[in-house]
């Protein structure tokens, strides 16, 4: 990692300046942080990564009850999230009911700032040592991954490549069975006083010890030795688990994020054996299943029917998700992944009795390194498409651009106040006589301006329908419709409503 500690970030005077109070935490010298990130909406923690500081003046908790608030504590918590810092005074001059409770519960560490420091001046102080720390270890794992791959690529075996292990973290290692028998190198659980381990391959296969208690930046090398050790063992077989697994840990780690360069995302898909085809363009899927979870029996169904509509393909199961990834011709996604749909819906009913929920195919890519793009890619809109409530099955990330980049870069503050801007007299007109117009004009827009085709899908006569639209535009200082600048505002604005709308609906 990047040596920050929450403890250090919280001795750094432009944090002391904040007077910050430490409710819940323990161990904060040990807790790494890897970004400083603020945000005041509610549900935040699908776009975080973990490892981040979060601060908060708390606008996404108003009106919250208690059990929405230990909602959002522990999303921030299952993501991994270093800190929870909340500003007091400008939202709550005391932290909101049962926020204390569950940080404590998900040993979430909560820092109270009573004193008002403006974040953009945490994050300029912070954000440099961050890079300065991420760019480092990125250069270290770069030169780890580029001696591992040169190792594999010769056809070294697990022995030679445990040497290189060692010699990149720097301490003895061993690789062990999941029942605790030593398959390769030195005994290090029953020499050392202690072990750093970590599983190779899923299930796991294996696990790799390393001598003694590791740095985060040896932790991060070791967990990518672990990886280069997986597609060892599946390419010679000691410990089973062979292709198909190897290609599920490759998944696993593209899905989460993790670092891998250009040559190992390769090295590691032909050997799990993903080969694309001369014309065809690459492809990162997220499915999710009416299974309470995926099973091993759901996960071979829909590999099963992945490799009947897309040939070759890697599969695993991220965090309750279905993450695969294939290839398909230009142009034909949304035919392919409705046939695919169709095909997984055939498997799991004649083996678990499930369906597809819903599948989102990411943005397309031209070979398997642009999978670290495609496939988180893919995760994320599925989250979004899913609190969207949208009615198809079949959902491009493409079709959901606005939405993500509404989520990433403006504040929840921001989309509340541009929506009361363009909306807000309709907004209120529905609240007072429930008169549907915001609705009516989401719909109008949706069907381009056919009056026709809304009145059909608002289920009104048209003459009902014309008066609405008389009355919206009256409404917004008479509104053209025609005025292809107010239809944008309002497009993106209505946008904004269903982000709003569907994080507020969304259980705590």
């Amino acid at each position: 990692m990047t040596g920050l500690t929450v403890a250090r970030l919280l001795a750094l005077p432009v944090m002391q300046a904040a007077r910050p109070e430490v409710v819940v935490g323990s161990g904060l010298d040990r807790r790494s942080v890897r970004w400083i990130h603020t945000s005041e909406i509610y549900d935040i923690s699908p776009l975080l990564k973990g490892g981040e500081v979060l601060l908060t003046t708390g606008l996404g908790l108003v009106g919250m009850g208690s059990t929405a608030v230990g909602g959002y504590v522990a999303s921030l918590a299952r993501q991994q999230v270093a800190a929870l810092m909340l500003e007091l005074g400008r939202t709550f001059t005391r932290p909101p009911e049962g926020l204390v409770e569950a940080a404590a519960e998900h040993d979430l560490p909560l820092v109270l700032l009573r004193g008002v420091v403006p974040f953009i001046e945490v994050t300029e102080a912070v954000h440099p040592m961050l890079v300065e720390g991420e760019v480092a270890r990125l250069r270290r794992l770069e030169e780890a991954s580029s001696r591992l791959s040169a190792v594999l690529a010769t056809g070294a075996g697990i022995a030679e490549l445990l040497t290189v292990v060692e010699d990149l973290c720097g301490v003895e290692a061993g690789v062990y069975s999941p029942g605790g028998a030593l398959l390769v190198g030195r005994d290090v659980r029953t020499s050392a006083p202690s072990t750093t381990e970590h599983d190779v391959g899923g299930g796991p296969w294996a696990v790799l010890a390393l001598a003694g208690e590791a740095t985060p930046s040896v932790r991060a090398v070791a967990q990518r030795c672990a990886t280069s050790l997986a597609v060892c063992l599946a390419q010679s077989g000691p410990a089973g688990g062979g292709r198909r697994p190897a290609g599920a840990e490759l998944v696993r780690w593209l899905t989460t994020g993790q670092y891998l360069s250009r040559g190992e995302i390769i090295a590691q898909a032909e050997a799990a054996g993903l080969g694309v085809r001369r014309g065809h363009q690459v492809v990162g899927v997220a499915l999710a299943l009416s299974l309470p979870t995926p099973t091993r029996a759901g996960l071979n169904a829909t590999a099963a029917a992945a490799r009947a509509v897309l040939g070759p393909a890697l599969v695993a199961e991220v965090d309750g998700v279905v993450m695969l990834a294939g290839a398909v011709p230009p142009g034909q996604l949304r035919a392919r992944l409705q046939e695919l749909v169709r095909s997984v819906d055939e498997e799991l009913r004649a083996t678990v009795g499930g369906s597809v929920a819903r599948a989102v195919g990411g943005p397309p890519v031209e070979d398997v390194a642009g999978l670290a793009r495609c496939l988180p890619a893919a995760r994320e809109a599925l989250t979004l498409a899913n609190r969207l409530v949208l009615g198809s099955r079949v959902v491009l990330a493409s079709e959901l651009g606005v939405y993500m980049l509404l989520s990433r870069v403006v504040t929840d503050a921001d989309l509340e106040g541009f929506v009361e801007d363009q909306l807000g007299p309709l907004l209120e007109q529905d609240a007072r006589r429930g008169s549907d117009l915001v609705t009516t004009l989401d719909t109008y827009l949706e069907v381009g301006l056919s009056k026709t085709a809304a009145a059909e899908a608002l289920g009104i006569r048209r003459q009902t329908l014309y008066s609405r639209l008389e009355r919206i535009s009256r409404l917004l200082g008479d509104l053209d419709f025609d005025a292809r600048q107010a239809r944008t505002a309002l497009d993106l604005a209505l946008v904004s409503w269903r982000l709003r709308s569907s994080a507020a609906n969304r259980p705590g």
